[in-house]
């Protein structure tokens, strides 16, 4: 069982990869979104819709790992 104070905290990561542009495109996300670009998307951040972006955010990516690692402890 985790509690507040636990010594061993659960900790999940995600990585987002991706490249940053000269000229911000898009108008949904917030701070950096509208110069990180995806490759793989031709699309930056703030271009994405917001499940586009938590399907493949680095914090969408976290939190599944998360939640998989809460499950497990039951």
């Amino acid at each position: 069982m985790r509690y507040a104070d636990d010594p061993q905290p659960i900790i999940c990561e995600g990585e987002w990869h991706g490249e940053i542009i000269d000229t911000p495109r898009g108008e949904g996300g917030f701070g950096y979104d509208p110069y990180f670009l995806l490759p793989q998307f031709g699309r930056t951040g703030a271009e994405l819709d917001a499940t586009e972006k938590n399907g493949i955010s680095h914090r969408g990516i976290a939190l599944r790992a998360l939640l998989e690692r809460l499950k497990s402890l039951d």
